[in-house]
């Protein structure tokens, strides 16, 4: 093997080597994924809710900006998004669900997107879901745009998304959402709702 080959072959492995490391920092990065169902109280740790359909599991949202890449550090600072393909009704009765952050200061960008009905305007799915049934090809994110005064401080965002019904306004599901610097912060303050 002559010495060209040798490094470019080195050259290649430095590269494949460079771009698992940046895609291991950005892969953290990216938006947070959750799913949620449907009535499931106030959701403070991970929880399986049994019910119409199979077992599913449910954790708070937690983004620890301290665990972010560097490229995401970079490149949007002030933006951090959440974002789920599941809304699930794991009760015994059709529901229309009705969504709200709690606790917001800064904008947020909603983007919502199904094959069922649904009003932006009042952050409604205008049809009812049944037991046991998913909203069916669900694309649900969430652009927070937070202050850059804010991005240090131990606990950013302390909310969460509620989901209502929308005809009664009976709370169905409160998951918490934390946006915090340090995972000891977010331990010590998770948000409740309601209940």
């Amino acid at each position: 093997m002559n010495n060209s080959a040798i490094i470019a072959a080195v050259i290649i492995f430095l590269i494949t080597l460079g771009a698992g490391f940046y895609a291991q920092a950005y892969g953290q990065a990216e938006m947070v994924h959750f799913k949620v169902a449907v009535p499931a109280g106030n959701i403070t740790n991970h929880t399986v809710l049994r019910g119409a359909g199979a077992p599913f599991e449910m954790d708070p949202v937690i983004i620890d900006l301290q665990k972010r890449g560097a490229p995401r550090s970079v490149i949007s600072p002030g933006i951090e998004a959440i974002s789920t393909h599941s809304i699930s009704n794991r009760g015994s009765e059709p529901v229309r669900i009705r969504m709200e952050l709690s606790n917001l200061y800064f904008p947020v960008q909603w983007d919502i997107n199904a094959n069922h009905p649904y009003d932006p305007e009042t952050r409604t799915f205008t049809e009812p879901l049944q037991p046991g049934e998913s909203i069916p090809n669900l694309g649900a994110d969430w652009f927070f745009f937070i202050p850059p005064e804010t991005l240090d401080q131990p606990v950013v965002y302390n909310g969460g998304l509620l989901l209502t019904d929308a005809d009664t306004g009976e709370l169905l599901t409160f998951l918490p959402i934390q946006i915090v610097n340090g995972e000891s912060a977010a331990r010590n303050t998770l948000p409740e709702c309601c209940l």
